[in-house]
Order: structure tokens, then sequence, then C-alpha cells
């Protein structure tokens, strides 16, 4: 049982923790947490990977899994990879799975990777490659021959191992047990702001999030997990793959692709296998909004749906309401969905919604957010914006608000930097420079750490935590602060022709000030239906859609838009997670590079 509590220090520091009541025990490894599994149930399905109709196309269960990942460890061990890094460059499935667990229970640092892409020209894959620079790479021999016919191999033919050879079993005794230190695995930052890191993310720092994670969200006897997040980002792999493989759970895997090509195959997997978890951006349920027929959702049975994480992203009070009303009677119910906060750099997940609980949604006053303040006023008053809460910091951990002066103010409702303590952060990042010391530091304040400084900016309202903005996209017109994620939202609503999620600002430097830019994506079936009347007719619609956004947003936040560029669905720039990149966006567009 754990209890929420204020922490007030005569720093001038409002932080919140929770604290449990009866003695902590450090939770046990994955390794050993698996082995447990293996033996008590051994015969109960540990991964499947589901087939088009939401049913396990194929399915390993927890014993063979052991046995399976502790075959290739004792492999692993013999080359002594222990402490090396080790790339995954495969797709979701059962042998990622397989991957991912030798490496930690031989004790070498798992790269999460993906499988080569014959239309990837991002040059992320190259790039990790190149950055780690892993002694062996672990796949299926299927992958393995997609690695080996690149026109530029990611590694020779000899440094590649096999997922799916059968080799004979091996005693507990070849495998070390990594310590809590140790450096489990590279997690690769989205690359939001900045090129993606390699964030070194320890065996300690895993067990610490899971446990937390674990004792929020899942119960004995819970049902099952549908994941169809790749499992090279954090949150399919630890918030949803892990979290289900250590409380002794099915994990029911689909490929992004299958995702984002049907929507409606992730809430049929869901329906199919009772499963209780699942999750993803927020941009998963407006694709469900938007594209699962009304004949579709009739076939749905949502009841079992205890935690729909929702995160990775800006979360939209609109997309939960209209979520929960589309789905609702499907029995998909409101208490179900968990809005949470989490960055790689402390592992996963920060701080989350109440279990069992509506999200909390408050309308806060716009004028106090340029103000840097988080100011509560009547629903539906002008000047007024709706934030969701992303609730309490995960057990164990301190979240503290740093705010413009380098202080932690005595008080709730300030904005500033989200700044994090606890067993989660991480090690810090592989390459470290002047920049990443200022990110993971010792103190703040005269506050003792390790501390992480997220460059995220959000504030509290009785102790829940309220994300705004990230730090390095704010927009500072004169005088007033402006989160890009507002302007985006009102733009997106300012014209039916706009693309959900298909809105970025930013600012350019002007000759004595700065400059508002937006970039507009045109939904894709609207701007195919409009240009059948010819070029004359779309460059009208472009016409419109700009008038629109630059009116909303100069009526709503009293900026004045200087360049509004309309382009195509699909140009923006996005991470992995789907979160807008706005500074490459604004060299994109600068160069003339985004598609019209």
């Amino acid at each position: 049982m754990y209890l929420l509590v204020v922490v007030r220090k005569t720093l001038r520091l409002t932080t919140y923790v929770w604290i449990q009541t009866m003695t902590f025990q450090t939770p046990s490894s994955i390794p050993e947490t698996l082995k447990r599994h293996a033996e008590k149930h051994g015969d109960r399905a540990a991964v499947t990977k589901l087939g088009r109709d939401g049913t396990p196309a194929e399915s390993i269960d927890y014993r063979s899994l052991w046995e399976r990942t502790g075959s290739l460890a004792a492999e692993l061990v013999a080359l002594n990879l222990r402490g090396r890094t080790v790339l995954i460059p495969e797709r979701n499935g059962i042998d990622y799975v397989i991957a991912y667990l030798s490496c930690l229970r031989a004790g070498a640092i798992a790269v999460n990777a993906y499988q080569p892409r014959a239309n990837d020209r991002s040059g992320r894959l190259e790039s990790i490659v190149r950055d780690s620079a892993p002694a062996l790479a672990i796949c299926s021999s299927g992958t393995i021959e997609a690695c080996l016919s690149m026109e530029h191999p990611l590694l020779p033919a000899d440094r590649f191992l096999s997922t799916d050879v059968t080799r004979g079993r091996v005693g507990d005794a070849s495998a070390p047990t990594p310590t809590p230190d140790e450096v489990a695995m590279y997690q690769y930052t989205s690359g939001s702001t900045t090129d993606p890191k390699a964030v070194m993310v320890t065996h300690g720092n895993l067990t610490a999030n899971l446990d937390a994670m674990s004792r929020l969200f899942y119960r004995e006897g819970s049902t099952g997990t549908v994941c169809w997040l790749p499992l090279f980002h954090d949150m399919g792999l630890i918030g949803l793959a892990l979290t289900s493989l250590v409380n002794g759970i099915t994990l029911h895997l689909m490929t992004p692709e299958e995702f984002v090509m049907r929507p409606s195959r992730w809430l049929n997997a869901i329906s199919v296998n009772r499963a209780e978890h699942s999750g993803g951006p927020n941009f998963a349920y407006e694709l469900c909004i938007e594209r699962i027929a009304e004949s579709d959702r009739r076939n749905l049975d949502l009841g079992c749906w205890q935690s729909a994480m929702n995160g990775a992203e800006a979360i939209r009070p609109g997309t939960l309401q209209r979520f929960t009303d589309a789905f609702g009677p499907c029995g998909f119910r409101e208490e179900a969905m968990q809005p949470c906060y989490g960055l790689a750099e402390s592992t996963l997940v920060v701080a989350t919604g109440r279990p069992g609980e509506r999200p909390r949604m408050v309308d806060v006053d716009t004028d106090a957010l340029g103000s840097n303040r988080l100011d509560a006023v009547e629903e539906s008053a002008n000047g007024s914006r709706k934030l969701v809460g992303c609730g309490p910091p995960i057990p164990g951990h301190e979240v503290a608000i740093l705010d413009e002066d380098g202080r932690f103010p005595d008080e709730e409702n300030v904005i500033g930097e989200i700044c994090v303590k606890g067993p989660s952060v991480t090690k810090g990042y592989r390459s470290k420079n002047a920049e990443d010391s200022m990110t993971f530091t010792g103190r703040i304040d005269d506050r003792t750490g390790p501390w992480l400084r997220t460059g995220d900016l959000g504030g509290f309202i009785d102790g829940d935590l309220f994300v705004v903005g990230r730090l390095k996209d704010l927009i500072i017109v004169g005088g007033t602060n402006h989160h890009p994620q507002d302007l985006e939202h009102t733009a997106e609503g300012a014209h039916p022709a706009i693309q959900t999620g298909g809105c970025a600002a930013f600012s350019v430097e002007g000759d004595d000030r700065e400059q508002v830019t937006m970039v507009i994506e045109l939904d894709r079936e609207i701007r195919r239906r409009v240009a059948r009347d010819g070029e004359t007719a779309l460059e009208t619609l472009r016409e419109e859609v700009v008038k629109a956004v630059v009116t909303a947003i100069s009526a709503v936040h009293s900026v004045r838009v200087s360049s509004c560029r309309v382009v195509r669905s699909g140009s923006i720039p996005k991470t992995t997670s789907g979160k807008i990149r706005r500074h490459a966006t604004a060299i994109a567009c600068a160069r003339d590079e985004l598609e019209s």
C-alpha cells in the first residue's frame, strides 16, 4: 500500500512522492522473475503473434521462453559479450522478445532497433549502428537475410546470430546474474528536439520502473496485454511487453503497420483475447475514432479493458471524450483511460493517472499560462484552455518544478521545467557533452539529486502533474510565452480540411522579433476529392485553410502568424512515437522540402 504525500522543505521546494506504508523490498531482476513464472505456470502462453483475425497465429509458453532464452544467452556468454552491445534489428514478434531477454540474461547490452525497411530513408537505423558499434546482431533467419541484402549491410554476415536455430538446453550456471548498476540496454530517444541519443538504462532502472507500474496497474489473474507499438520504442517494450511478462500474463503482439492500415484490428484483438492492458499515443485513439466504422464497432466488447495507456505525445481532452463516446457502447469505460507522462531518460513512466479513476481535466486561464502559472477557471470560461492531468509521480519517485530563476518554488500552480529524482532515472547518455551534464545533474537549488531535467514544461494542481509543452519549443512573442501545442490545437480546429494531428507551429528569427510560422497538412481524402476538380480548386482550398488558421490563431491567442504553409498529409516530420519534430519541420520548410 502507498500514500501520496506532499513534502515541503524550507528550500522553496514542493515535491510529490509516494511512500510505501510497509517495508519496501527491492524487486527481483527480470530473469529471476521469468524463471519463477516458468516454474510456476510454464504451460501458460507467454507471447503470441496475432493473426489478422486477432487470434494467436504463433505462441510460446513461459517454460519454452525460459529455455530458448537460456540457450541463446549461454551462446552470448561463450562469446564474452557481457557488457558489450548487441543489436536487435527485428520486427514485432516472438523473435524480438527472445533476442531481448537473451541479452538481459547474458549481461549483454541490448540495442533496441527495428527490421530494415525498403522505403526507410531516415538513416535512423544506420545511425544507431554507427553510434552503438554492436559486437553482434540477434534476429530471426528471415531478418538476417533482409539485413544482408541491403545495399550497405548493417554488419558482416559472421556477426549475426539467429533466434530460430535449435540449440541444446543449457543450465542456469552458464549465464551471469546481472547487477542493478549494469547497463541493460541502450534506449534511443525519439529525437523530437535533437538527434536520437543512446540512454543507458540499467537493470536496476528497469526493475524499479516495472515494479512501480506493476503495483499500480496489475493484479493476480490479469488476462493479458495487446501491443502494436514497436518494441524498439520504450512505451511498447517496457510499458506493455515487459510489464506483461514480469507479471506472468500473456503478451499478444501485432505490428505497427497492421494497426495503422486497419485500426479496428487493435480493438478487435483486445476484444477477442479479453485483454486488460493496452495503449498508445493520443493519435492512436484518434485513428480509431475516425476510421473504425459503426458496423465494426457493433462486434466489439471492450468491457475487459482495464488500463488504456495514453502517452508519448500531447494528450488532447477532446480525444478522450470522443473515444469514450464512440466506444462506450462497446463497453469501454472512461476510468480505463490512463493518461501518463514519461521519457526514456527516466526509463519510461514518471507520472500516471490513478487506477480506476476518470482522467482529470482542468480548465486553466490562458493569460496565466503566458505568465507561467496554472490557474484553474470555470469550465468553458473565456480565454481558457482544457488540460489533461497525468496524475501524481509513480511510487518511489519525486517530481519537482524548476522555475525561471532556477529555484524549486514552495507552491503549486507554477509552470516550469519538470525535474525527476528516483531509481528509474537512468545513468545518462552514452556520449556525454556539456549539454548532457545539465540534463543529468547532481544538485539543483541546493537539493541533492541526482536529478533529471526533462526539458518539458509543466506544473502541479492538487498533486497531479499537468504537462504543457517543451522548453525548447517555447514561442515568445511580445514578451508572452506561447506553447506550440496550443497554437496547433487551435489551427487544427480552424477548418475541416486540416489533417488531425497535422499542424506544426514554430518561430523563426525576423529582423527585429520572433515570427510565428505554421505548417498545415491537408486531410488526405479531402485533398484527393478536391484535386479531381483541378489545381485551381486545390489552390482555392489552400487559401481558405490559410485564412481560417491565421484568423483563428489571431482571435484565440492574439498572435500574428507571419507565414502559413499548406502541405500534403504525412509531410510534417515526426518521431517514431508520432511527436511533431518542430525543429526538423522548420529546417524542411526553410529548404522548401515539404510537398504541397
